[in-house]
């Protein structure tokens, strides 16, 4: 069944040609794959269509032809005719009776002589279509999605057949699931069609020290009972360097410091990520191993004298 090209193209069958040429163009950048991320298969399809449509309507001598018989020139060669017309074709100087006539009669009636090269051409270019696009993972450091860089990856190139590696940029403050677009390494186009893309989608590794949630890092340092108690300084990494921060007097585990614009860099996409995080050192007190007499008679002694942390302890 024939399409129908002027409802793909959202115009009126009486449109002009200035008319026509400008809803294509307005289309054809809705839907172009490139700027449909989210949905490439859908938005290729619909592409195609509307590609398909213009190449009909958009084209004069073609378009005289569909609205008078409700076929295109092409798929009137594919089979039987319908409405006042048919052909048939096969031998090189077809029969001809009233209302019968070739292929070639009826598209130089309405194309005014147009060679059989350049009407090939075209239809050839019309059939050509784009590869499939692959899905993919791509694992990176903790430290590159944070800070950005470059990570290499191996490949299938669709042009040879070989495996290649590639080097693909992160982005400062990438995210775990960000879906990356290599163009051209999807499955191969048919026809002369361009290879579809391959979409990978980024797995953060954990890091064994640093967690982040949003663009806010968290970190857990360690600190001496003598630190909890009478509080120092501590030396901790950030994603700009080494810094020293202060660890508060009384600093039970679980106590939180925030560090100010040391977490995630902001990135340039206009998203939530797009501030600077903070970083928030988490203290965790450890004790030692082994203690010796006197040490336990100490701690001890002042326990008796401390209040229970546990007094408000209640269901």
């Amino acid at each position: 069944m024939t399409s129908d090209y002027y409802k793909i193209l959202e115009v009126s069958k009486d449109a002009t040609q200035e008319e026509i040429q400008s809803s294509y163009r307005k289309l054809a950048r809705k839907y172009h794959p490139d700027m449909n991320q989210s949905d490439p298969k859908g938005s290729r399809e619909k592409f195609q269509k509307i590609q398909e449509a213009y190449d009909i309507v958009g084209n004069p001598e073609k378009r005289r032809i569909y609205d008078q018989f409700g076929v295109s020139p092409d798929q009137m060669g594919a089979g039987g005719g319908q409405g006042p017309f048919q052909w048939s074709f096969g031998a090189s100087n077809p029969s001809r009776s009233a209302g019968v006539g070739g292929l070639d009669d009826l598209i130089n009636m309405f194309t005014r002589g147009m060679n059989a090269d350049e009407g090939s051409g075209v239809r050839q270019q019309r059939r050509a279509k784009i590869g499939d696009d692959i899905e993919g993972d791509l694992s990176i450091p903790f430290s590159v999605s944070i800070n950005g860089g470059k990570v290499d990856k191996k490949v299938r190139n669709p042009n040879s057949a070989k495996e290649e590696t590639i080097s693909i940029t992160i982005q400062a403050g990438t995210e775990n699931g960000k879906k990356i677009r290599i163009q051209g390494f999807g499955k191969s186009g048919q026809n002369g069609g361009k290879a579809g893309n391959l979409i990978l989608t980024v797995k953060v590794e954990e890091h064994v020290c640093f967690k982040r949630d949003g663009q806010d890092l968290y970190v857990t340092v360690p600190i001496t009972l003598k630190e909890a108690v009478f509080g120092g300084n501590a030396d901790i990494p950030t994603p700009k360097g080494t810094i020293s921060i202060k660890i508060p007097k009384g600093s039970s585990s679980g106590k939180k410091l925030r560090v100010k614009g040391y977490g995630v860099p902001a990135n340039s996409e206009k998203t939530k990520s797009s501030r600077i995080g903070d970083l928030y050192a988490v203290f965790s007190v450890i004790l030692p191993e082994t203690w010796n007499t006197e040490d336990e008679n100490r701690i001890k002694e002042l326990n008796s004298e401390i209040q229970s942390p546990r007094e408000n302890l209640k269901f």
